[in-house]
């Protein structure tokens, strides 16, 4: 399994105050982990990537902010929006047990009693829970909600989902 040595983890919004501080989308729901980062890859729209250091972390309520070195101002920080704040696995948020980065779950097969299903090639946030983005093995794309009654036991080492429900890819 060849797995991405860096994870996405959050992504930028837009500036916030006058000072070059941007907002922070994490990807999940405790965002602890970014306050420990010195440094990480911005990958932009266009697939460059660009590492830089991160000179302060804080909340403003719930709200996650950052201010990098060298984006001093909203005009220059405004250029980073929509960037994808990628960290090192090793410094990305830790999982619970059973739990999965997504990038994790894209390429493995959902399988049904032993049939082959389709393909998770994408993961989206949804309103409850992560959506798998599945190209099925009839041609058709599905999303896939990943939460206990439709996703059953997940084994990465073989690059497989059980799907407890196929009618949903119908």
């Amino acid at each position: 399994m060849n797995m991405e040595e860096r994870l996405y983890t959050a992504t930028v919004q837009s500036p916030f105050g006058v000072y070059g501080e941007v907002k922070i989308y994490p990807n999940n729901d405790d965002c602890s982990y970014l306050g420990k980062l010195k440094e990480v890859v911005l990958r932009f729209k266009d697939g460059s990537e660009r590492t830089v250091v991160i000179e302060r972390f804080r909340m403003q309520g719930s709200q996650a902010l950052m201010k990098f070195a060298g984006y001093d101002n909203p005009e220059d920080s405004r250029a980073l929006a929509g960037c994808r704040l990628m960290v090192e696995r090793s410094k990305a948020a830790p999982l619970k047990k059973g739990q999965y980065y997504v990038t994790d779950l894209i390429g493995c097969t959902l399988v049904h009693e032993g049939e082959t299903l389709g393909t998770v090639v994408n993961g989206l946030d949804g309103s409850q829970a992560v959506l798998l983005d599945v190209s099925a093995s009839d041609g058709n794309r599905y999303m896939v909600p990943y939460l206990e009654q439709f996703i059953g036991a997940v084994d990465l080492s073989e690059r497989t989902i059980e799907l407890k429900t196929p009618w949903i890819l119908a």
